[in-house]
């Protein structure tokens, strides 16, 4: 299978998956997926990891998790394809998925006066879990590439730009969108999600395609003490009416 072949199998996936599932990619603005949000789960898991008496993994792990809330407050794993990282990182994995069983404060997403599954994400470690103080430095951010050079966010906004073809699309209004993705482990950009997408599909596969790696753009991943982790990109895009 081709990488655009791939890519465009993914994005149709992804897509069917947000309308058919109607699971929403993130939770609404001014909502929290946990009482207190991340700081309030992350506070509960210290505190469930010392009433359990759990231990740290042998070696350091990172990894990056998503999960769904249901309006039943159930909570679910989402399977990552990143299957490499999950391996890498198991010990951690099953640690967290353990844990988060018994933290009990979850909130449910809410549209239009009615609860609705939707998914957070957070990147675990032993550090978070037992609440160690962590070093700026820890944590470094994926590197986008291009022509073998080091580069960064302006030079893939501007490789974007160069590879999207508006011709055809003009509108006699202002069109804004985001696109959101996933740089993962091995420096491969996907899971994309278009927020506010076209109802053309050839746009959408447009936005897609200009925002993968390509032979001459990609990227080196990001690190968390050493560990090689996900990271989440999101980025606005305006179309200025003719």
């Amino acid at each position: 299978m081709t990488m655009i072949k791939k890519i465009l199998l993914l994005f149709t996936l992804i897509s069917f998956f947000q309308i058919n599932a109607q699971v929403l990619y993130n939770y609404p603005k001014d909502q929290d997926f946990y009482e207190g949000g991340k700081k309030g789960l992350f506070s509960e898991m210290q505190k469930i990891v010392v009433k359990n008496n759990i231990k740290p993994c042998e070696k350091t792990e990172a990894l990056f998790m998503r999960f769904i809330v249901y309006p039943d407050n159930k909570v679910r794993y989402v399977a990552d394809n990143d299957t490499v990282a999950v391996e890498n990182n198991k010990c951690l994995k099953n640690k967290v998925l353990e844990v988060i069983k018994y933290a009990d404060n979850w909130k449910p997403a809410e549209s239009d006066g009615k609860k609705i599954p939707a998914m957070f994400s957070a990147l675990f470690s032993d550090d978070l879990l037992f609440n160690n103080k962590g070093n700026e430095g820890d944590f470094v951010k994926p590197v986008y590439m291009y022509k073998d050079k080091e580069s960064d966010i302006m030079k893939f906004r501007e490789n974007f730009a160069k590879c999207f073809d508006a011709n055809g699309y003009r509108t006699n209004a202002d069109y804004s969108f985001k696109i959101n993705f996933d740089v993962d482990t091995k420096g491969e950009a996907g899971f994309f999600y278009i927020e506010n997408q076209s109802n053309l599909d050839k746009f959408n596969e447009m936005v897609v395609k200009c925002a993968s790696n390509t032979k001459k753009s990609y990227w080196k991943p990001g690190y968390y003490k050493g560990v090689p982790v996900k990271q989440v990109f999101r980025m606005p895009i305006r179309f200025n009416a003719n």
